[in-house]
């Protein structure tokens, strides 16, 4: 039997900064993964560094996290292939503008560094934009990172300051003991710990049945595609209103593209399916908005598992009822930017009892009271056959 104080369910980048932020804090700290690091949802993340559209609730944590970001590399001590080349939300009919502007200035008064953006600087950002754009609301201080090599970082500098992980090691159960956690049950065996953490994403919810609340939290899998390798031409992430579109430029030159276009989750199989329709359709939005890259081959399509929740907003923080207890999960496509103010909020609370960000908005209290057949409906929306539809 292995005691720590802090066992972390998940290697991905949520789990993986909890690691790193409560080890350099002397915290005794065992990660637990079932694959491998950032083999999940982590490692197929598009990596996007947004602050830009974020729900109010998240917004303070995509700042603080933003404000990290800038010095994350050196922290790590390794190459993340950051670039701060800016986010534009681009615009392509006049009759969007009203609603854009709008939108741009509750996130100033929110305290974002966002504009609308025009004309000739609109030329300037993004050049290769379709000639139909006629604005874009822009923040220049996002941008985007390698998810895997983010996540292998956090996952050294936590072994480097004590953290044991151990990959290719699935947690079977959470042990409770009257009102409290006291280890988990593993295929290495029991390990006994102060606090448990779940950071497992689309599998947090069958872990978590009887601890609090049951989540309204599914797996899903969004599409993700990459091109060949093209001459530099893209900055900032763009994306374009009423299309399902994120597209970057990696530093080697390949385009990545995302965009929430829809795959088919697969528990049994722990992947998700490409769908029909999907990798044309998302295709067709790339060349509408860039018409420069309609020549460029698409060379991989991939569906990581995520987990999604039914209000679409992270779950974060204790489970009122269960002491030692803690999620991390359920960031529904947009969580990577925000973990490294997730790992050091999450830290803080272990060691102080409070954290400098508020959390209650997110906490997984916030299910409690609501209806029973609402939740039912969700977690049954997605089907369930892998087989059905996907491209072999």
């Amino acid at each position: 039997m292995e005691t720590t104080d802090i066992i972390i369910i998940g290697g991905g980048v949520v789990g993986s900064s909890c690691a790193y932020n409560l080890a350099r804090s002397g915290l005794s700290v065992t990660l637990l993964e079932k694959n491998e690091i950032a083999s999940g949802a982590s490692g197929g993340s598009a990596g996007g560094v947004r602050q830009q559209n974020r729900a109010a609730p998240e917004l303070p944590l995509a700042m603080a996290a933003n404000t990290m970001w800038k010095a994350l590399e050196q922290e790590l001590e390794a190459d993340l292939e950051y670039r701060r080349g800016g986010h534009i939300n681009l615009a392509e009919h006049e009759q969007q503008l009203a609603a854009l502007d709008a939108s741009v200035e509750r996130q100033k008064a929110a305290g974002l560094d966002i504009r609308m953006i025009y004309g000739s600087e609109l030329r300037d950002l993004v050049p290769v934009a379709g000639s139909q754009m006629v604005a874009g609301s822009y923040t220049p201080g996002d941008g985007f990172a390698n998810p895997i090599l983010v996540t292998r970082a956090f996952s050294a500098a936590a072994r480097r300051h004590g953290a044991r992980i151990y990959t290719r090691t699935e947690v079977k159960a959470i042990r409770q003991e009257a009102n409290r956690v006291v280890g988990v049950e593993s295929t290495r065996g029991l390990i006994t710990g102060r606090w448990v953490i779940n950071a497992a994403g689309a599998w947090s919810r069958a872990l978590s049945a009887g601890l609090g609340p049951d989540l309204p939290l599914r797996a899903q899998a969004k599409q993700m595609m990459v091109t060949e390798r093209a001459p530099a031409m893209l900055t900032p992430v763009v994306t374009c209103l009423g299309r399902g579109l994120s597209v970057k430029q990696m530093p080697q030159g390949q385009f990545v593209i995302g965009g929430g276009w829809p795959g088919i989750a697969d528990m049994a199989a722990d992947r998700g399916w490409p769908k029909i329709g999907s990798p044309n359709g998302s295709a067709r939005e790339l060349t509408a908005v860039l018409p420069a890259t309609a020549a460029l081959q698409v060379i991989r399509i991939w569906n990581s598992l995520e987990a999604c929740t039914l209000d679409l907003l992270p779950i974060i923080g204790e489970v009122g009822d269960v002491e030692g207890y803690l999620l991390a999960t359920g960031f529904s496509g947009h969580g990577f930017a925000l973990a490294p103010s997730v790992g050091a909020l999450l830290a803080e609370f272990i060691l102080t009892g409070k954290t400098s960000i508020p959390l209650h908005q997110l906490s997984p209290q916030r299910f409690v009271g609501y209806d029973a057949r609402q939740i039912s409906e969700f977690l049954e929306g997605e089907a369930s056959g892998a087989s059905m539809g996907r491209l072999q």
